[in-house]
């Protein structure tokens, strides 16, 4: 069995699935364990819960310590489920084990450890959480935001609110992963706020529903919800991964939206799913290694989207009335404007490269030079002082 035990573990018969588990316990072999997390990643859900059922039945008051030796290699898979077991058996000496592993252990350890802690929160171990915060191991970092959070630690929350306002993009973005992994709703709308303010808002938006579903925002806040949910559109296939669909709620979300049609987001982005969508499933690129649920969901999005009528002159009217430098959905629009080489609105855009923002500048810029319209402005005249953003604008008049 010792050469196959992973293979026997995962398969179909019960017994010996269950007498594979517990060998694992019993030896608590490191190599055996580690070829069951890179196993994880190829099995179905229901065999991955299989595998769970069959470790926890060999797990027990007497040898569930042996777990902590798989500590040595970090799986995502194992994470939730190791703390929740030995939340089972905690007593204050597991405590402190747990404690002195977060103050010596190596990252994969200390990460496992503040796990731990979600599940049995433990105020003593609040400095050594926050001492932690350092590490650029993000699964240590988000188990102990996590952690922090569950004993409500007020003061490092309040600092990392603070960071949302930062104007460095990557420390804004640890600072949302940070106050997700927190867990503290009443934080939402800062976060929707510096997601509308970044340069990543895709990158936010999927770190925000990790807090709120964006059913749950769109019904009871409509629009911080449809501002959520533009944007898990437009990072879909690029920045964020297609498999997530379902979790998006992308299906349900655009049923919503159809449902209310006379608000001028639901007809935006609907318009702008249709375009997304129609390029998702035009391209091979996006979609060719996806499972079949995911591809069946993603056309049966597409033919609904089809259905959905807009007239040519309402979405002229529509778009107009979202080109101005505050609004949220200005990217959106601009990318509208680019892929369907809509010259309708060149004034207005003309107006926005006078901004003092230098991303609103650039992106114009871009949007006039794709419908044949950079000519009507002067590139010496624009405030452009960002290194970065100064050449991308000189390869576009170049």
């Amino acid at each position: 069995m010792d050469k196959n035990i992973v293979e026997i573990l995962c398969a179909k018969d019960e017994n010996a699935a269950k007498n594979a588990a517990a060998q694992l316990i019993k030896e608590g072999n490191i190599e055996t364990f580690e070829a069951l997390c890179e196993k994880m990643d190829y099995l179905f859900d229901f065999v991955r819960e299989n595998v769970y059922k069959r470790l926890d039945f060999a797990i027990n008051k007497d040898n569930f310590r042996q777990i902590i030796k798989f500590f040595e290699v970090y799986s995502s898979y194992f994470d939730d489920f190791f703390s929740t077991v030995l939340s089972k058996y905690s007593d204050e000496n597991l405590k402190k084990e747990m404690i002195d592993i977060l103050q010596n252990g190596t990252d994969s350890q200390k990460a496992y450890a503040a796990s731990y802690f979600i599940k049995k929160p433990y105020s003593e171990a609040e400095k050594i959480l926050n001492n932690n915060l350092n590490t650029d191991f993000e699964p240590l970092f988000l188990n102990c935001a996590s952690a922090l959070g569950k004993i409500n630690s007020l003061g490092v929350f309040t600092e990392y609110k603070k960071n949302l306002e930062s104007d460095d993009e990557f420390v804004k973005l640890k600072a949302v992963k940070f106050l997700v992994s927190y867990g503290n709703k009443n934080v939402i709308e800062p976060l929707i706020y510096a997601m509308e303010k970044s340069n990543m808002p895709e990158n936010i938006a999927g770190e925000i529903v990790n807090l709120v579903s964006p059913m749950e925002l769109l019904k009871n806040d409509f629009e911080n919800g449809a501002s959520l949910f533009n944007n898990l559109i437009n990072g879909l296939g690029e920045i964020l991964p297609l498999e997530n669909i379902f979790y998006y709620e992308i299906y349900d979300g655009l049923n919503f939206l159809a449902e209310n049609i006379s608000l001028p987001e639901a007809v935006l982005l609907i318009y702008n799913s249709k375009i997304k969508f129609d390029i998702l499933t035009e391209n091979d690129e996006y979609i060719f290694d996806l499972d079949k649920n995911t591809k069946n969901e993603i056309f049966e999005i597409k033919n609904f989207l089809s259905s959905q009528k807009v007239k040519a002159e309402e979405k002229k009217e529509l778009l107009k009335d979202f080109i101005t430098e505050d609004s949220p959905y200005l990217s959106t629009i601009l990318g509208i404007i680019k892929e369907e080489k809509i010259k309708d609105f060149t004034d207005n855009i003309c107006l926005l490269t006078k901004s003092s923002n230098e991303t609103v500048i650039c992106e114009s810029v871009s949007a006039l030079a794709e419908t044949g319209e950079l000519n009507r402005i002067n590139k010496d005249s624009l405030n452009i002082k960002n290194k970065n953003i100064k050449a991308i604008i000189d390869r576009i008049f170049s």
